[in-house]
């Protein structure tokens, strides 16, 4: 098994215990739940599996390759937590200047593919004024999710009542998909994920020609 398969099987084993669960629908709506130490020592562009993106077509993570992302794991019916991590991702953008943010991306995945539609996503991205350009959304099916979840230390459950309970994380890569760090929390400062982005964007792109 090569390293890729490997890494892959191992986020797919451990998804389970660090994703989702039902809960009985007395679990308070967007409560928060601890995240896990990440598995994502590697480039997370390794889970190449198709995604698909708000225009309904197939969409792949090693086509994020060559800008830092900043990751959130959301569902679109979130009325309490989620609203304010996207906010957050906003402010974040707008401390960034214009060059800087020609330089970044924005990659938001749902953690309910079975009402998250695409066409779902597209709604909330233009709701929320989501530049397709630079912010995407992608919709996956259930394992893959869990697996993508898992590579982050991110977890969540269902409530039972159409909602979930989840880790309030936002994730940074680097240029090649590796993870950064991971910012926990709401109500907390932002002026350390923009520094540690500030700094992915001042690193230049890798030379394809270098030795790994």
């Amino acid at each position: 098994m090569n390293h890729a398969a490997l890494w892959i099987a191992l986020a797919l084993v451990l998804a389970p215990t660090l994703a989702i669960g039902e809960e009985p629908p007395s679990h308070h709506h967007g409560e928060a739940i601890a995240g896990e130490a990440p598995l994502a020592e590697r480039s997370l562009f390794l889970l190449d599996d198709a995604w698909t993106d708000t225009a309904e077509r197939p969409f792949r993570l090693s086509a994020l390759r060559g800008k830092p992302v900043l990751v959130l794991l959301f569902y679109g019916t979130c009325e309490s937590v989620c609203p304010i991590l996207v906010r957050d991702l906003q402010r974040i953008d707008a401390q960034l200047s214009p060059a800087q943010r020609e330089d970044v991306r924005f990659l938001l995945v749902t953690i309910d593919p079975a009402v998250d539609t695409p066409e779902r996503l597209r709604a909330y991205a233009k709701e929320h004024g989501l530049d397709p350009a630079r912010w995407t959304l992608l919709h996956g099916a259930p394992d893959q999710v869990r697996a993508f979840a898992a590579a982050l230390g991110f977890r969540y459950r269902a409530t039972g009542d159409g909602a979930f309970s989840h880790t309030q994380r936002i994730a940074l890569l680097d240029r090649e998909g590796v993870l950064v760090e991971s910012f926990d929390g709401l109500d907390r400062p932002l002026e350390p994920i923009v520094a540690k982005t500030r700094e992915q964007i001042a690193r230049p792109p890798r030379d394809p020609a270098a030795k790994p």
